[in-house]
């Protein structure tokens, strides 16, 4: 028979994890399912657990290959897949066990291109719940979807949606290969320049390994610049699909969400050597974040300290990183008073 939803793991030196994020597929309530691992040139024990697992159950299937990111580990499973939908698992994430039963019915209930999810974040010991905003939507059409992404009111993570596998091919969505941070940022912006029918279900289905030592995201290095990459390739695929002057608003809300505001701790901590060369990436974008929008209507419902202590590190960096050293010790010395 025929599968119905392809499972599409990226792995790489995970050898701790993945028995745990493949078990989770193997045991899916919903059997019409194919299990696709792609091994991206691990050099630890991860394709021996892998291939291990693949003799016990045929739905299991390997691919080995040179280390390419994991985007192109995720673009190499898509082609080998033939389900009907496709769903991303970082190797050492897991889904919950009714997982795909619920997102399947709910895809072919309205032949929906996306499924949304919620999602919870474990340190595989304590689990909590994402916190999301006050968002519920049964349906959204046309560009409903792109501007939600690029405004951060839906998760951009490739592993939170449930997608119909011939949309993206038919469309020729393009992988952002050879960026190795925002890379999934990048991918739902391309997707959703070609107006997918969505829908997100209040049901938490995916488990977020978050601590985790091989994890890039918890690192400070040279990939915290590559988030202006992705930048550019959105900013590349918006004009190159005529829908920039469209979208240009929500482009640069997301250039200062993405290269300067869930960075600013990093830009003014000088003990961080690519402070200067991240800040120079967020200013070289030249967007004017005070007169946007999104920004504006983020401010309003913020205390007047917020919205001070935001002008301040938007506006200079010598001043802001001033402001950042007196700020961290008026909270040490305060700190130190109450515990007096």
């Amino acid at each position: 028979m025929r599968p119905k939803v392809s499972l599409i793991v990226a792995a790489y030196n995970i050898e701790q994890y993945i028995k745990r994020c493949i078990n989770s597929l193997v045991n899916q309530t919903f059997k019409g399912i194919e299990i696709i691992v792609v091994n991206d040139g691990s050099t630890d024990n991860t394709l021996n657990e892998i291939q291990q697992m693949a003799q016990t159950d045929p739905r299991i299937k390997v691919i080995n290959q040179t280390n390419k990111g994991v985007m192109k580990a995720r673009e190499t499973g898509l082609k080998k897949a033939i389900g009907e939908y496709v769903i991303f698992i970082d190797g050492d994430d897991w889904l919950a066990e009714e997982a795909i039963k619920i997102l399947y019915k709910k895809a072919k209930q309205n032949n929906y291109d996306i499924v949304c999810y919620k999602y919870f974040f474990s340190d595989g010991e304590e689990v909590r719940k994402s916190s999301t905003k006050n968002i519920a939507y049964d349906k959204i059409t046309g560009d409903e979807f792109l501007k939600m992404i690029m405004t951060s009111k839906i998760n951009p993570s490739l592993w939170s949606k449930l997608m119909k596998r011939k949309f993206i091919s038919n469309n020729n969505v393009a992988f952002p290969n050879g960026i190795k941070k925002a890379q999934d940022l990048a991918f739902s912006c391309s997707i959703g320049l070609h107006s997918p029918h969505v829908c997100l279900i209040d049901e938490y289905l995916y488990y977020y390994f978050y601590s985790r030592s091989t994890s890039v995201t918890n690192t400070i290095s040279p990939i915290v610049l590559e988030v202006a990459r992705a930048t550019d390739f959105i900013e590349k695929q918006l004009k190159e699909n005529n829908k920039y002057k469209d979208y240009k608003e929500e482009f640069e809300y997301l250039a200062f969400i993405h290269n300067f505001w869930v960075n600013r701790e990093m830009i003014y901590n000088k003990k961080n050597k690519f402070s200067k060369a991240l800040y120079k990436n967020w200013k070289n974008i030249g967007v004017d974040i005070k007169r946007n929008k999104y920004f504006k209507e983020s401010m309003i419902s913020e205390p007047l300290k917020i919205r001070v202590i935001s002008q301040i590190l938007i506006s200079n960096y010598t001043l802001g990183s001033l402001f950042y050293k007196f700020y961290n010790l008026y909270i040490l010395l305060f700190r130190k008073s109450e515990a007096a």
